[in-house]
């Protein structure tokens, strides 16, 4: 029987929460049906003990140990996109995978707010406001119609990167999977194709998940391949940067700038020599958060309730082996 036909009766679902999850969002997961109980844990690595019973776990990532001992477990919703830890836990078993899309466009934002601040001179501006001078030359910006945004995974997030860019007035390539025509989007090319897009992409957004095939996929060679001054944004997967690479191709000036929302350790330790790279900004992985980020992923996961009580396929499925 697949998973998603589970717990089509009338037996009780316990669904595993952690504590910090609002009230008022338990209650609307418990209001789905009548067969549903949430359970607040205290300790994402003590889950398996505080709910024995869970079938569904929603909003934390269950340690591989806690999924394979499970006799009950059957669902995993992760809040985010990035599912690659959770593909590791659930390896070889028949433990459903679903994530969140419903910050795409905030992520977008985000990726922009790099680019327009680098384009802009956003940051040199902020330093003469600082010392108050009034200057102009210096702070003269570029504008980025007609300049080409190469995104490196067209999938939901990507999309919502090249629809910001169209609006702007730039040409868009990128890479996809499994290619297929995007509106506005010029050249679409599978995976293999990474390089012809590196070569006309004057900016560079990694929107990608991180895999086995992706991992590491912007190094010293890579960024050679990039228009000199190119500009680079990853929001993504810190792995999926060399970054001593992209540190190097900062320092040189073989890049005019980059933007990272993700590293390959988080938190950025304070002692990291990332935070003084000239032409580097850091954000604290916060690209696809904003404080009304919970009421708008609810209704996917109460649907998906809806859909396995049912029996019926659920929405954001992942697949594990190819951990996205």
């Amino acid at each position: 029987m697949p998973p998603e036909a589970r717990n089509t009766g009338d037996r009780r679902c316990v669904v595993a929460v952690l504590k910090s999850l609002d009230d008022r969002h338990a209650a609307r997961i418990e209001a789905v049906d009548q067969r549903v109980r949430v359970i607040q844990v205290a300790d994402r690595a003590t889950w398996l003990e505080e709910a024995p019973d869970a079938e569904i776990i929603m909003g934390f990532r269950p340690l591989r140990n806690g999924a394979v001992r499970s006799r009950h477990l059957r669902w995993v919703h992760a809040l985010g996109a990035g599912v690659e830890d959770l593909c590791e836990d659930v390896a070889g078993t028949e433990i459903l995978v679903t994530n969140s899309h419903v910050h795409g466009g905030a992520i977008a934002d985000h990726v922009f707010a790099f680019i327009l601040a680098h384009t802009r001179r956003m940051r040199e501006a902020y330093d003469f406001q600082t010392a108050r001078r009034w200057v102009r030359q210096e702070l003269l910006g570029t504008p980025l119609a007609g300049r080409t945004i190469g995104i490196l995974g067209l999938g939901a997030i990507g999309v919502e990167v090249a629809r910001r860019a169209v609006a702007f007035g730039m040409r868009v390539v990128g890479t996809k999977r499994h290619p297929a025509p995007i509106p506005g989007v010029d050249r679409v090319w599978p995976p293999e194709g990474t390089d012809a897009v590196l070569r006309e992409a004057s900016i560079l957004a990694l929107t990608l998940p991180l895999t086995s095939a992706t991992r590491g996929i912007l190094g010293a060679r890579e960024i050679a391949l990039l228009p000199a001054g190119a500009f680079v944004v990853n929001i993504a997967r810190g792995d999926l940067v060399d970054q001593p690479a992209l540190v190097a191709a900062l320092q040189s000036g073989r890049l005019s700038g980059a933007g990272l929302d993700v590293f390959t350790e988080e938190p950025l330790p304070p002692d990291s020599p990332m935070w003084t790279v000239p032409r580097l900004m850091i954000t604290p992985h916060v690209a696809g958060d904003f404080p009304e980020y919970m009421d708008r992923m609810m209704p996917l996961f109460c649907e998906n309730l809806r859909r396995y009580l049912a029996g019926r396929p659920l929405e954001n499925v992942v697949d594990p082996a190819l951990g996205y």
